[in-house]
């Protein structure tokens, strides 16, 4: 198994002219971990910054929006796969350069989204009023319309409308002869659209307006273009709609070619405005030396420091300084001596910043650092998937034991003691290599569980070979499961077949199974308090501890609760777990005396207080503790209960014949899933809280930092800061000085040309 790896710290000095290239070469490593600033550093937040911050949010503001216009998903970008020729280069001189690049790329293909969108809305709005003429005229060649007979038209008018099929039924109440002299014909011309016409005197205008208000009916417009002597002039109409169709629908296919097109260009937008995300946390966390210097720290493995300083150093060269600090699990911090480069020549200027950063260093407490510190949890293919269980607890922090490699053991264990079975532990192990298969290229999650599950199904295979166990029989395709004894170290041996008519062993061996686990761990916590220098906390803490649990065990198992045996002379059997119990609350008061650091600082009543509750809570605890490990008896027995109870139904089905055993057939098949599904989770958050709550709670914290690598992602895209190199006063003099030379030379040249010439 591959241990936590011991990390340093990088401490650095550099120049702030250079301060986005730094942290672009910073992201190229893949392998480092920003050390974020004290928070009183940090509530000193710039106007710039804020600005900087803002400008951010507004541009994924607007990216988003252009994306939900485009209907783009993160999955279209994601499944882009492009040569690294085809990335999409971004160069610029700082980060403000580039979000302008970016919101200008932005801006115009929303400015040419909204543009076509507006152009679409006003094509519908005409296609449909021409579509609506040419089903009216339709309508109205039924009486054969002419520009000649309309133009005869003297004293009456002449008008069509449209209006909702809803409406017709109070159409000719309101256009009563009697009130208005009229004539109507009407013709539905849609399922919910339906088309009139109407002749009525001219002087009745302002009536018949009023009146067509009333049905919300929409006036036609009868064109003369579209009317010819011989009657309606259908060929222009059809023209006019092809051509609008045709408009419409090359708008639609140039938002549809806006979206296709320039797909890698959204996900390197996308991409970029990411990256200046993390990258504007990562620049918050630069610290002002002076005006033109920054400090600035990060972490990164002991291995991967001198590619680090090799590549920093060789990059900026004399901009910058670096000192390094390995940081040991055991708490010990030391100054890397290997790494130092050759001196070079630096200006006075830079000198004096450097020697105050160096006093600065040299005053700085380094207490609190190993909390800082962030863990890589690094293990094996084997024992990696159980990284995710330990990680819902927490992670561990830089110098305590990692529980992962025992989590792989402890785990499946008390699982497959829970769950035994063969039958159904191989359908956990067949679900765990399928689900591995199926996602092994998503790296945790759901991959990792299957692994887990696969694990869960072994230990579950062998308990049920232990208790004779195959989808609730005893038999393997017609051949019976023998009882298999299990020896026992000093002699004997036990058998676990049949629990329920077994009760008392597997109760015996479930108690076990809690002493060792919670044996195991006070016995990591023993070895966190040697591993960070705390050996007397560990002997008279942890291994007071274990003694008092295997006294009080040893005490029960043997003279049970014969309270006069317990007292029996010479040496009272109850001494076993009552010298642990009182050395716990006075070892504390003798550290004090025996001069132990990390002791001496509190008072004799302090350390007693602490003594005695600690003695009280590990009086109370280790029942309820060995209490809890009692569910792994009664889930045991539960899992053969109800596989019992599924045979028994399975049985009072009448009759005999093939229907019936299919019947047979989907019943058995129906309750197996049913116990696996059901009864599976119910065991495996049992198992976990096992583990988490009796095990966990003796040793692990859980409130490490997680090593997070500060990488700007450049699957679509590339960043470039190009920088303008600064000259000195005396080479900008130099140089100003030579082009005034220059000038006053053609000037005088040009005096004596036009004098030769002219004069």
């Amino acid at each position: 198994m591959k241990r936590n790896n011991e990390m340093c710290l990088f401490k650095i000095n550099l120049n702030a002219r250079y301060k986005d290239l730094f942290l672009i070469r910073l992201a190229k490593l893949h392998g480092v971990h920003i050390k974020k600033k004290s928070e009183e550093i940090s509530s000193k937040t710039t106007d710039e910054e804020i600005v900087y911050k803002e400008k951010l949010k507004n541009l994924r503001s607007d990216l988003d929006n252009l994306f939900k216009k485009l209907d783009i998903k993160e999955n279209d970008l994601y499944s882009l796969k492009i040569k690294e020729s085809a990335k999409i280069k971004y160069i610029a001189k700082d980060s403000h350069e580039i979000i302008n690049h970016l919101l200008e790329d932005i801006n115009f293909y929303t400015n040419r989204y909204n543009e076509l969108e507006k152009y679409i809305a006003n094509t519908k709005i005409e296609l449909e009023k021409i579509i609506n003429i040419k089903n009216t005229y339709e309508f109205l060649e039924e009486i054969d319309l002419t520009r000649d007979n309309l133009s005869q038209l003297k004293n009456l008018n002449f008008e069509v409308y449209t209006t909702f099929t809803k409406n017709i039924s109070i159409l000719r109440s309101v256009f009563d002869f009697k009130d208005i002299p009229n004539l109507i014909y009407i013709k539905e011309i849609s399922s919910d659209r339906t088309a009139f016409f109407i002749f009525y005197p001219k002087d009745h205008v302002n009536i018949v307006r009023e009146r067509i208000s009333l049905i919300h009916a929409e006036e036609v417009p009868i064109l003369r273009k579209f009317l010819l002597s011989s009657g309606i002039n259908f060929k222009r109409i059809n023209n006019e709609l092809e051509l609008l169709e045709n408009y419409l629908s090359k708008y639609e296919n140039e938002l549809q070619r806006i979206r296709h097109d320039n797909l890698l260009k959204f996900a390197s937008i996308n991409e970029v405005i990411s990256n200046l995300e993390e990258y504007n946390w990562a620049a918050s966390q630069f610290e002002e030396i002076t005006l033109d210097r920054l400090s600035y720290k990060f972490f990164a493995l002991q291995g991967f420091k001198k590619q680090i300083f090799k590549e920093l150093t060789s990059t900026f060269k004399d901009e910058i300084m670096i000192e390094v600090y390995n940081i040991e699990k055991g708490g010990k911090i030391t100054k890397e001596q290997n790494l130092e480069r050759k001196p070079t020549k630096l200006k006075k200027k830079e000198k004096e910043v450097d020697e105050e950063a160096r006093k600065e260093d040299s005053k700085e407490s380094w207490d609190g650092l190993q909390e800082e510190t962030p863990t890589m949890m690094s293990h094996n293919p084997i024992f990696r998937p159980f990284e995710t269980l330990t990680k819902m607890y927490g992670t561990p922090s830089y110098s305590e034991i990692d529980p992962t490699a025992f989590l792989f053991f402890t785990f499946p264990f008390l699982f497959g003691i829970m769950f035994g079975d063969i039958g159904h532990g191989f359908v956990l192990v067949l679900s765990g290599l399928i689900g591995a298969i199926a996602f092994r290229k998503r790296s945790g999650g759901i991959y990792n569980f299957s692994w887990i599950i696969f694990w869960c199904g072994c230990w579950a295979m062998l308990g049920g070979l232990l208790y004779g166990e195959f989808f609730g029989t005893e038999e393997i395709l017609g051949i019976s499961l023998n009882p298999i004894p299990i020896p026992l170290p000093f002699g004997g041996s036990l058998v676990l077949y049949n629990p329920l008519n077994n009760v008392t062993t597997v109760f015996f061996v479930t108690i076990f199974v809690g002493i060792f686990h919670m044996n195991l761990g006070w016995l990591i916590q023993m070895v966190n308090f040697i591993k960070s220098s705390k050996k007397y906390k560990a002997f008279t803490e942890s291994l007071m501890k274990i003694f008092f649990l295997d006294g009080a065990f040893y005490l029960v198992l043997i003279y049970r609760f014969n309270f006069s045996a317990w007292l029996a002379p010479p040496f009272p059997p109850v001494l076993f777990p009552l010298i642990p119990g009182l050395l716990l609350i006075i070892l504390k008061p003798l550290g004090k005396i025996f001069g132990i650091s990390y002791i001496k600082k509190m008072t004799y009543g302090e350390l007693l207080s602490e003594g005695s509750m600690d003695t009280f809570e590990t009086i109370l605890s280790v029942p309820s503790n060995i209490l809890s490990y009692i569910r792994l008896l009664a889930l045991a027995l539960a899992h053969v209960s109800l596989m019992l109870a599924i045979q028994a139904m399975i049985s009072i089905i009448p009759g005999e014949g093939i229907f019936v055993q299919i019947i047979v057939i989907i019943g058995l098949t129906f309750g197996n899933i049913v116990v696996i599904l059901l009864e599976g989770v119910l065991v495996f958050l049992n198992a976990l809280r096992l583990n988490f709550y009796e095990f966990f709670f003796k040793f692990y914290e859980g409130r490490g930092i997680d090593f997070v690598p500060f990488i700007l992602e450049e699957r679509y895209s590339t960043i470039t800061f190009e920088f303008e190199q600064r000259k000195d006063v005396i080479s900008s003099e130099i140089e100003k000085e030579i082009e005034s030379e220059k000038i006053r030379t053609e000037i005088e040249k040009t005096k004596n040309y036009i004098t030769n010439e002219y004069l």
